[in-house]
């Protein structure tokens, strides 16, 4: 799909899809900015008909419906397309911002030029030039006006932009343990793999998988809001312990990852093992209760990643780690071998 929409145009579709995408049960992402957009932008449009026969049925938009929608009907789009639609407007603004002080000026100089000029005329000539005089003062009033209105076409734009940077950050992080989401994760293995695939010298990512052990058995027994205390206690180890290199992600309900593109493997199973052991030597207490409840335990995996394997192959075999360690009695780091 393209958009050649105006630079008013867009600005004013983006600011009318903000409220709306925020009122949804989706992320807001590029993606949803894009189905939003779209969906303002062409009012007898197949998509408009399809989000509006969801949102009776169902109320709101979630994540999977977006991307439905997303895939069915602007499958030829950039993902990124709310990024770039509101980057080319701001620099297509500033373009006429300048241009339009670039006129300004020159039409500034231009009357000094004709005031020098009337000093030394009387009569006719200097009525004629008064009327020249006039519109050039009528022309500095215009372009003062559109310079305001490209500065305010600005600041609202930039608002947009940074509106858009802060949710494609928040599109890619956990809102509940604050660490990355599976989304962020299967985008930085794409990027380590790709550079694996670059520099095949270069040593193998290591992928560390982690599994909270009967976690069900403890929102069964607590509750879910000590469930999520749990969670947030394990981001907090992980994010602890993870080098500036890598990546921790909660990638499943309880299921956390950490990616660690320069970490032997060795020093990776030394991390598994701290993550395990600074876990399992906490006492977590409930909010309003003094005593601390049964021992929380992580199971983990570790393996290396082999050359010309895939992402979805990568994390399988790390899982099949972690099913290992689960098997072998749980609060234990096990390692498949590259």
């Amino acid at each position: 799909m393209k958009y050649n929409d105006s630079i008013q145009r867009s600005a004013e579709l983006l600011r009318q899809a903000l409220p709306m995408m925020s009122r949804q049960s989706a992320a807001l992402n590029p993606i949803s900015y894009a189905v939003w957009y779209t969906y303002l932008r062409e009012a007898e449009s197949p998509l408009r008909q399809a989000v509006d026969a969801h949102l009776q049925q169902h109320g709101t938009l979630d994540e999977a419906a977006t991307e439905s929608l997303y895939r069915r009907f602007i499958d030829d789009a950039d993902p990124a397309a709310a990024q770039h639609m509101v980057d080319g407007a701001q620099r297509l603004l500033a373009g006429m911002f300048d241009s339009a002080t670039l006129a300004s000026n020159e039409t500034a100089r231009y009357g000094q030029t004709l005031s020098r000029v009337s000093q030394a005329l009387d009569g006719e000539a200097l009525a004629s030039l008064d009327e020249v005089r006039e519109h050039t003062t009528l022309m500095q009033a215009t372009v003062q006006r559109l310079q305001q209105r490209l500065e305010e076409s600005q600041r609202e734009i930039g608002s947009l932009r940074e509106e858009v940077r802060r949710t494609r950050t928040e599109s890619l992080q956990d809102s509940l343990t604050g660490l990355a989401n599976r989304r962020a994760f299967d985008q930085r293995l794409a990027a380590c793999l790709a550079a694996m695939a670059a520099d095949p010298d270069a040593p193998p990512p290591i992928l560390v998988v982690a599994d909270i052990d009967h976690f069900k058995r403890i929102n069964d027994n607590y509750g879910h809001a000590f469930g999520d205390q749990i969670l947030k206690a394990v981001a907090q180890v992980l994010r602890t312990v993870a080098p500036d290199s890598g990546l921790s992600a909660r990638i499943g309900g309880e299921e956390f990852a950490l990616l660690l593109p320069a970490t032997p493997l060795e020093a990776s199973v030394g991390l598994a093992e701290r993550v395990r052991t600074a876990i399992a030597g906490s006492r977590i207490r409930r909010k309003g209760h003094e005593d601390p409840i049964e021992r929380v335990t992580v199971s983990l995996g570790v393996t290396a990643y082999r050359a010309g394997e895939s992402a979805v192959q990568f994390v399988d075999r790390a899982d099949q780690a972690l099913y290992a360690s689960k098997s072998g009695g749980r609060d234990r780091v096990t390692t498949l071998g590259a």
